[in-house]
């Protein structure tokens, strides 16, 4: 049965040129180095959260989905693991994201928040800090869908506000918001999806997390705290991230049937 949608986009489809025109993504592989671990830390929460909902899951779209290598790896992984007649689709504001092929993954260039898509599942990993009206966006998104999986980084840390960083990450990578893990669920709540589960992933292990002589110094550090606390590893030195599966109304309402 078709989902009536409630047409909100105007208020969230203001989008960065610099995404839109395509200079974010000059490299097509921008972010493709961190892929495998954004997508194995989501499947250990999703397929745990898939065995126990009564949902029925049979479409995903990863809204923003870069390189689309994070969709392809978690379509992957899924096949293998029950859902062998699920749909997947990336979509990106990006051009770039019409010459990504992959079998089995429909690529569409376009805002999800402008279509009148309906899916079971969609993935945000690490895209509603660069939208300027998040609430909004996060509404928006969850009008389309059963259940939506992020991965949000956690910025605001003691490390990252004593060196100043936010200035430069408004630009690079252009972060419009910085979080705790307080503030995240927070803001799910607000933006009216219900926090089922969450876990804490830690982006000094990624690829890109070991890029510069700092980081390579205090990993150390890093990994020894947070093997005692990932909050105190989050507030202190930074370097760690969430990743949530969130229900939206639909997927409560169709779970209280």
């Amino acid at each position: 049965m078709a989902q009536e949608i409630k047409d909100t986009t105007s208020a969230v489809s203001v989008i960065d040129p610099s995404y839109s025109e395509g200079d974010y993504f000059a490299d097509p592989q921008r972010h493709s180095e961190d892929a495998r671990f954004k997508a194995d830390n989501f499947l250990k929460l999703f397929l745990r959260f898939a065995k126990q909902t009564s949902l029925s899951i049979n479409s995903f779209v990863d809204v923003g989905c870069g390189s689309g290598d994070v969709i392809r790896m978690i379509a992957d992984s899924l096949k293998s693991n029950g859902f062998d007649s699920a749909s997947f689709k990336g979509y990106d504001v990006s051009p770039h994201v019409l010459n990504i092929k992959n079998e089995g993954i429909e690529y569409v260039m376009g805002d999800f928040c402008a279509s009148d898509e309906f899916v079971d599942v969609v993935t945000l990993f690490d895209v509603f800090e660069h939208v300027p009206d998040m609430v909004e966006f996060i509404k928006s998104v969850g009008q389309r869908c059963k259940v939506i999986g992020f991965h949000i980084p956690l910025d605001y840390s003691f490390n990252f506000a004593l060196r100043d960083k936010f200035r430069a990450s408004l630009h690079n990578p252009g972060h419009l918001v910085f979080l705790d893990i307080a503030s995240a669920l927070n803001l799910l709540a607000i933006s009216g999806v219900r926090v089922v589960d969450y876990q804490y992933t830690f982006g000094f292990l990624a690829p890109s997390g070991r890029r510069t002589m700092l980081a390579k110094m205090v990993f150390p550090l890093r990994y020894i705290v947070a093997q005692i606390s990932p909050w105190l590893l989050s507030r202190m030195l930074g370097g760690a991230s969430l990743v949530v599966i969130a229900i939206t109304p639909h997927g409560l309402r169709e779970m209280n049937k």
